[in-house]
């Protein structure tokens, strides 16, 4: 028989997929995602593999510039100073990074370098052994090696890193290991400080205090005591109160120093001695007020300055004292650095005013210092004004030249900018044989000047200008 045909009434095959075709078809699809599948694992794995490796070499990097941070002479506990930076922890030392966990491994070598002679003998933990030799110069570097570890989806990764640290102090000298007492303030009225400085093995010891006078050498094995002379306090020959730092080095046998340590030391053993150099006089230029000026004080522990006048009994430390600068309302203390005063509300003829410098006590409160007293005489005559003020211009900076009253007792000039008050007051010559003066901070724009003679006295001329000057 032959095959036999169906035909829908539509005149359309019903042909179609036999199972076995379907089945073939379908393992081909199988086997086609399976494949892919596998290729976008393993480009997981190797991204998971790459994200690790990049994450190490950041850390292992991280791990090399902070050793450098480390103290020379500390290199060889790498494992406590990084971990006390916040490097990690425990021991084994690990560190996680993007939630990989890094086992670290830090070792560190002393590097001698033959082009400068061999140590005589090599440390217990030198990179290479060398010859016997002469070094003055002692070791020359420290190499730091960082070993990382970590596991990843196939296996254990390792990574290292090394570098070298030159030693700061030219060749490894002796090290200083303790301080004692690393700080201390002196309240007692005594003439000596001792500070005990324990090393390795060393010859000798070198400090210095930063008064710029006090230093010694001190011959020794491991212990040295520096003993600071500070002369007791009202000798006049004492060191001043403040904050003071001693430095020192401990040297070999062959000369050669460790690294510098510093032990602090603050005075506080009186209150304030009394300011020098305080001066004053009657201004009437405009109405009248009193200036006043003073040296600032030796002491490096001044908080700042009290005047007070002495009110109408002319006499200081009674119950009509007025203080006046700063003005109450302005605060407790002129600033340290502040070496002047005016009361503009002074009364006219003699008048007595005291200066005091203010400190911090043993317990930390404000302690008044001794008082200066100046009797302000009564007003005399002002000097004549300057002549012919001009202002040029020198290298785009305004210079002002004026010519000096005849005759007159001048002790300086006082330069006015944009105003003759005396919140105008901008500057004043270091003499009274000065006839000119530069502002070599005129900002940009123009000012106007004026220019008064200023007596010894502190009495102040009428002022001469303005002269204009405009940026060119």
């Amino acid at each position: 028989m032959g095959a036999s045909l169906s035909v829908t009434p539509t005149g359309r095959r019903e042909d179609g997929f036999t199972l076995i075709e379907v089945i073939v078809a379908t393992l081909l699809l199988l086997a086609g995602i399976l494949a892919v599948l596998a290729m976008y694992g393993g480009a997981l794995r190797t991204t998971t593999t790459s994200n690790t490796r990049v994450a190490a070499t950041n850390l292992v990097r991280e791990l090399v510039e902070t050793a450098r941070e480390v103290d020379y002479n500390e290199l060889g506990q790498l494992r406590v100073e990084l971990q006390a930076r916040g490097l990690g922890a425990g021991t084994p030392w690990t560190i996680e990074r993007r939630g990989v966990v890094y086992t670290v491994t830090a070792t560190t070598c002393v590097f001698d370098s033959p082009t400068d002679g061999y140590a005589s003998s090599a440390p217990a933990n030198a990179c290479h052994t060398n010859a016997a030799g002469v070094d003055a110069n002692g070791d020359d570097f420290r190499r730091v090696t960082f070993a990382l570890r970590w596991q990843d989806d196939t296996r254990e990764r390792v990574m290292s890193q090394s570098t070298l640290v030159v030693n700061p102090a030219g060749g490894l000298g002796p090290r200083i290991l303790s301080i004692s007492p690393l700080t201390q303030t002196i309240t007692a009225n005594v003439g000596t400080v001792d500070v005990v400085w324990t090393t390795t093995d060393a010859q000798s010891l070198r400090w210095e205090v930063d008064d710029g006078l006090s230093k010694g050498v001190i011959s020794g094995s491991t212990s040295f005591t520096a003993t600071w002379n500070i002369g007791t306090s009202g000798s006049g020959t004492e060191i001043l109160d403040g904050s003071y730092t001693m430095t020192a080095r401990s040297f070999d046998e062959r000369d050669v120093a460790g690294e510098a340590r510093r032990a602090d030391i603050v005075l506080n053993r009186r209150a304030p001695y009394a300011p020098t150099g305080f001066v004053g006089g009657h201004n009437t230029r405009a109405g009248d007020w009193v200036e006043l000026e003073w040296s600032p004080n030796r002491e490096r522990d001044i908080l700042g300055y009290r005047v007070v006048w002495a009110g109408p009994d002319d006499t200081p430390q009674t119950s009509d004292d007025e203080q006046v600068c700063p003005a109450p309302a302005a605060g407790s203390l002129l600033a340290p650095t502040t070496t002047s005063c005016a009361d503009l509300s002074a009364e006219s003829g003699e008048q007595t005013y005291s200066l005091v410098a203010v400190d911090r006590g043993a317990d930390n409160g404000l302690r008044v210092g001794d008082a200066r007293t100046k009797a302000v005489p009564a007003a005399g005559s002002p000097p004549s004004s300057p002549l012919l003020l001009a202002v040029l211009n020198v290298g785009g900076l305004p210079r002002l030249t004026w010519t000096a009253p005849l005759l007159e007792d001048v002790a300086f000039y006082r330069i006015y900018r944009d105003g003759t008050a005396y919140a105008d007051r901008y500057d004043r010559t270091s003499g009274g044989l000065i006839t000119t003066y530069t502002d070599t901070d005129p900002g940009s724009g123009g000012h106007s000047y004026w220019v008064t003679a200023v007596d010894s006295e502190f009495n102040e001329s009428d002022p001469i200008g303005p002269v204009a000057w405009l940026l060119p």
